[in-house]
């Protein structure tokens, strides 16, 4: 440098503060929406379109078999094309056309039940000069680059479709015969990295189940189908890396599949690209089944659909973080992910749980809104009397219209009741009214959702129960859960023991007509006193219960039906009393021997005092597997429910071992009976969904 040199000072420092780009600006994919619209237009009218569209039998002649409450919002449902193709469907709402007003069906689905979902709208609106304006309307965000063409031309057909069998009474459906299954598969990365990972060995190893070979131009593979089809053979045709073939530079491969019941190979193509900013989307392809000249298409079909749902599930797994937890417990204490939430979260598996918690928090709201109308007969109101608007439903039941009005569309939303937009009348359908309004029903489930307040009511208690160990007292219960109770039971008792499980047991309905003597342990508020009473003119009856307010309610019932000359109500144990009675015809225990003190010494007390030729001991326990962990499902959810909030708290008060709601499974009533001396333990089929009733004989 001389001392004229004309540079800066500082130029350096500030040169190097300004990097050259290097390459790194780069294009990424963008969010997009599209949306397809197609029309036809009918000489029909409205109503007669609206029925083929929605009336499943219908739209299985012309469309596809409908598994499920096909077109009843809020509810999913299956359109399986019944040879591999199936749409997994939820339909948002469902609304008739009536008048000159339009109908619309609006629903969400996904093909092969994997990839994205997209949401298709209905429309049947009345033409101008008669018939009807059929409109489809299809939108999906972030569609694979060929949604446009296939589905494109795919809805014309549809509507063909459906206008030729409006207008010959055609049966044959709208099946793509000649292609499938086509499946799309969304992974939580760009496209780049999902291609590299899904095609390195390790990862067809594990999401294609490799078993022999590799992928690779001209390789063949041997794929494991993951039933008991057995194998396949792959052959790769072609197979194109990224960046290598204009103009999109997206990787794919083309390949052909061979089975051995096949006469040719089925073609197939496998390919992936951008799904928005940070997604992709995988998707299999094939194609050729004419040509496989093959018996059976249809269950081959289905076969290949299998596994290629399954693979969907293996592909996206093989995205979830590995490594080890940064931080205790596998929680992550770095900066990286939200306060709180553990290292490495999957979000595909987030939003999926998150929609299940979603959906179980409006279940526990809609189950509360239905206690409510129980308690008010609201049910019953709109089961008896038709469909009434909210204030034809008040001016029945002299409610507050504005409430009613809330309750309606809360219970219209959780598709408890119907709702007729163009006259504002809700509906109680039939099959619902079965189940919640008429109380002589045998699936009449009502009761059980009174228990949720008062079990609601107990939650201070059982946590404070969940700290000490020491169990719940009774008394600390409302007397609403004891009677809700009561009523629950009555759906069987009324229905099933004197016309159904007593004469089920050999020997016993004629024991009890010439004068038996009964006790029922566990007698509650003395329903089944009542009906055994009522059946049984002859017999004499007696029923113990450790609750004193559940006696009061057994003799007032006994009086009431008239038979309290003939039945006895003591509150006391049974264990105490029964000790040298008998002999006696018959003994019941209706959910009662898992909550005893003393389940073994019980039976054992009960078999001394039986008819030793003819006695019976009847036990009504839940409804349990042998293994606890096979207990799953909604029904094993209500009754574990049950069990924590009253069944074993209140057991371990009375100093009971505290075997729960479920503690009672066949192979541990056996045992129990076997040890306390019962020869024979018969099953007596019920019609209850929860419960299994024995019988016992010394």
């Amino acid at each position: 440098m001389t001392p004229h040199d004309p540079r800066p000072r500082g130029l350096a420092r500030e040169s190097a503060a300004f990097p050259p780009l290097a390459g790194s600006a780069r294009p990424v994919a963008q969010d997009r929406w599209e949306r397809l619209v197609s029309t036809v237009t009918l000489p029909e009218p409205p109503e007669a379109v609206w029925a083929a569209l929605t009336e499943p039998d219908r739209v299985a002649r012309w469309l596809a078999v409908c598994r499920g409450p096909w077109a009843v919002a809020g509810r999913e449902s299956t359109l399986d094309f019944e040879d591999g193709e199936f749409f997994w469907c939820r339909t948002l709402s469902a609304v008739p056309p009536r008048g000159h007003r339009a109908g619309s069906l609006r629903l969400l689905w996904r093909w092969v039940g994997v990839g994205p979902a997209t949401a298709v709208t209905w429309t049947i609106a009345p033409g101008d000069t008669g018939g009807c304006v059929v409109t489809v309307v299809e939108e999906a965000d972030n569609p694979p680059s060929d949604w446009r063409s296939w589905n494109g031309m795919g809805w014309p057909g549809i509507l063909d479709q459906l206008a030729a069998h409006l207008r010959t009474g055609t049966t044959w459906r709208w099946p793509w015969r000649r292609v499938g299954p086509y499946v799309q598969i969304p992974l939580p990365v760009p496209a780049y990295r999902a291609w590299q990972e899904l095609t390195a060995p390790a990862g067809v190893q594990h999401w294609l189940q490799r078993s022999t070979g590799a992928l690779e131009p001209g390789g063949e593979l041997g794929l494991v189908m993951g039933d008991a089809s057995g194998t396949v053979r792959m052959r790769v045709t072609r197979m194109v890396d990224a960046a290598q073939e204009f103009p999109s530079y997206l990787p794919y491969l083309e390949f052909e599949l061979r089975r051995p019941a096949w006469t040719a190979g089925l073609g197939g193509r496998l390919w992936i690209e951008p799904a928005g900013l940070t997604s992709s989307l995988l998707q299999v392809c094939h194609f050729g089944w004419e040509n496989l000249d093959i018996a059976d298409p249809l269950t081959e079909r289905r076969i290949l659909t299998g596994y290629w749902t399954a693979a969907a599930d293996r592909a996206r797994a093989l995205f979830l973080p590995q490594g080890p937890p940064a931080g205790p417990h596998g929680w992550s204490m770095g900066g990286g992910q939200p306060l709180g939430m553990p290292e490495g979260l999957d979000p595909l598996a987030v939003q999926d749980f998150l929609g299940r918690v979603v959906d179980d928090l409006g279940a526990a709201m809609s189950g509360v809104l239905v206690a409510l109308g129980v308690r008010l007969g609201l049910f019953t109101a709109l089961g008896t009397g038709g469909p009434a608007t909210a204030a034809e439903l008040a001016g029945r039941t002299g409610l507050s219209e504005r409430h009613l009005r809330e309750w309606l569309r809360g219970l219209a939303a959780a598709g408890y009741v119907d709702h007729d937009r163009a006259d504002d009348r809700f509906a109680l359908p039939p099959a619902h009214a079965a189940v919640l309004a008429f109380e002589d029903s045998p699936v009449h489930l009502a009761p059980g959702f009174e228990l949720l307040p008062p079990l609601a009511a107990a939650v201070e208690d059982v946590a404070e129960d969940f700290r000490t160990g020491k169990g719940v007292d009774r008394a600390a219960y409302s007397e609403r859960l004891f009677a809700a109770m009561e009523r629950m039971s009555a759906t069987w008792l009324d229905t099933e023991l004197t016309d159904r499980w007593i004469p089920a047991v050999p020997g016993l309905a004629p024991a009890l007509e010439k004068g038996g003597t009964v006790v029922d342990i566990g007698c509650g508020g003395g329903l089944a006193l009542v009906r055994l009473a009522e059946r049984f003119g002859s017999s004499r009856l007696t029923g113990y219960d450790l609750h004193e307010p559940n006696a009061r309610r057994a003799r007032e019932a006994a009086r009431e039906a008239g038979v309290e000359d003939r039945v006895t109500i003591e509150a006391t144990d049974a264990a105490t009393a029964l000790a040298g009675a008998g002999p006696l015809t018959l003994v019941t225990m209706f959910d009662v021997l898992h909550d005893a003190a003393a389940p073994e010494e019980l039976l054992r007390t009960v078999r001394e005092a039986l008819d030793p030729e003819h006695g019976v001991l009847l036990v009504l326990e839940s409804l349990s597997a042998d293994d606890p962990a096979d207990n799953t499902g909604p029904q094993a959810t209500v009754l574990y429910a049950t069990s924590t909030l009253y069944c074993l708290p209140t057991a371990l008060a009375d100093g009971a071992p505290g075997l729960g709601t479920l503690g009672l499974p066949p192979a541990e009533l056996h045992r129990l009976a076997d040890a306390a001396g019962f020869g024979r333990v018969e099953r007596i089929a019920t019609a209850s969904p929860f419960n299994a009733l024995y019988a016992l004989r010394p």
